[in-house]
């Protein structure tokens, strides 16, 4: 087996599962996709991973929508540096799911919501897997 990345079509290195995890762990905001009313949405949330598992709190509204219904959503998470020219992005697909009651309460210690404010009606919402991609843009040879 060789120790070389492997690269996608467009000769990205892709990122294994293990290393796309420590990734989504790396940083405490990323943005959520979701359909809203038929309609793409894209907000930025924070988030803690568990497992291979992404969590966010939720206030009322269209990402807690999209996880009572358990519809499709996608979370991504990236970091770029434009001078050199390089970065990742991760991105998880699966569907969202409402996060019980006593595991919620473990969570509400991990991870302190910055839009959340005191007194508000919260709901803790799990993106659980179908697929976590990732891809890392080396820097240009012409750069």
């Amino acid at each position: 087996m060789s120790d070389e990345p492997t690269t996608d079509r467009h000769g990205l290195e892709v990122i294994g599962l293990d290393e796309c995890l420590e990734l989504l762990a790396s940083r405490p905001y990323g943005r959520l996709g979701y359909l809203d009313a038929g309609s793409p949405a894209i907000v930025p949330v924070n988030h803690l991973v568990d497992g291979s598992t992404v969590v966010i709190r939720s206030l009322d509204g269209g990402k807690l929508g999209a996880a009572i219904f358990e519809r499709p959503v996608a979370f991504e998470l990236d970091d770029l540096d434009f001078t050199t020219r390089t970065g990742w992005s991760v991105v998880v697909r699966g569907r969202a799911e409402v996060v019980e009651d006593a595991e919620a309460e473990q969570y509400d210690k991990w991870l302190d919501s910055w839009a959340v404010r005191d007194g508000a009606r919260t709901t803790w919402v799990r993106i659980l897997a179908d697929e976590v991609s990732g891809r890392r843009l080396g820097a240009h040879e012409d750069a």
